[in-house]
């Protein structure tokens, strides 16, 4: 039988010697002593050691790297929220205070005779490419007169035609329906301001009267439904005409499809 340590098999042998040394160097370590053979053994295991130990610590910081970006993904997660949300808040504020100034600005309008003044609020503007209307929120109000003014602080935006349930729909002083006695502020030549879906149409008005580009129209109070002297555009365009009557165009003073929060004046009886 051929021994199990055999030449031909060294690694029989390797295995012993491994053993045998794993065993006196197991006494000599309980013993607490340091011999030729600890040493060695120091020796021959301290890259392996030095290496385990330099592979642990860098596992163990690219542990705690891994652990610090998460926190801070973490953190910078939440911080992007609460942005967010003030961001929201800040920007619901500055609406309000938007909001706030326009209507100071109304209640700061200054009063028209034989007229008290309502706030209301616009809801949508609506109709066809040449029809314009305004509805309007009266919630609060017991009773708002049908045909009343409508304008806001930079001139006037129509006149109330219906009431129902709390909501009024205007018509805006641009839509071919509406009619406004007008007035030159310059010349003091009156005519009648005629919607055209987008402008107005000045009419009536002759050739020879004295009206030129950039002249302000204001109401005329001849047409008993607007009070006198409220602005009412601006001249665009001015041209004679062939029919002796001359071609106005008026671009309306008050934003009329910008609208937020209007005055309806309801006469004093």
């Amino acid at each position: 039988m051929k021994s199990f340590f055999s030449l031909k098999k060294p690694e029989g042998l390797a295995f012993f010697l491994i053993f045998i040394y794993a065993i006196a160097l197991g006494f000599q370590v309980k013993r607490g002593e340091h011999t030729l053979l600890g040493n060695l053994a120091l020796s021959a295991f301290l890259p392996f050691i030095n290496g385990a130990e330099i592979s642990i610590k860098t596992f163990k910081d690219g542990f705690n790297a891994y652990i610090w970006q998460k926190d801070n993904a973490l953190k910078y997660e939440e911080l992007l929220k609460e942005n967010l949300i003030l961001k929201g808040e800040l920007d619901t504020l500055k609406s309000i205070e938007e909001e706030n100034r326009k209507l100071k600005q109304l209640l700061n309008s200054p009063s028209v005779e034989g007229y008290r003044l309502v706030v209301a609020r616009s809801i949508v503007i609506y109709g066809t490419p040449f029809t314009r209307s305004l509805l309007l929120s009266l919630e609060g109000y017991q009773s708002v007169s049908q045909k009343s003014p409508v304008i806001d602080t930079t001139g006037v935006i129509g006149r109330l035609e219906e009431v129902v349930a709390n909501k009024g729909r205007v018509l805006l002083i641009n839509d071919p329906a509406s009619a406004i006695g007008v007035k030159n502020l310059r010349s003091g030549v009156n005519g009648v301001a005629i919607g055209d879906g987008k402008n107005l149409q000045v009419k009536y008005i002759t050739n020879d009267s004295d009206v030129i580009e950039e002249d302000i129209f204001v109401t005329s109070g001849l047409d008993d439904i607007f009070p006198p002297n409220l602005e009412v555009g601006k001249a665009i365009s001015v041209s004679d005409g062939g029919d002796y009557m001359k071609k106005i165009m008026l671009s309306p003073s008050a934003s009329v499809d910008k609208v937020d929060y209007v005055l309806i004046l309801e006469k004093v009886r």
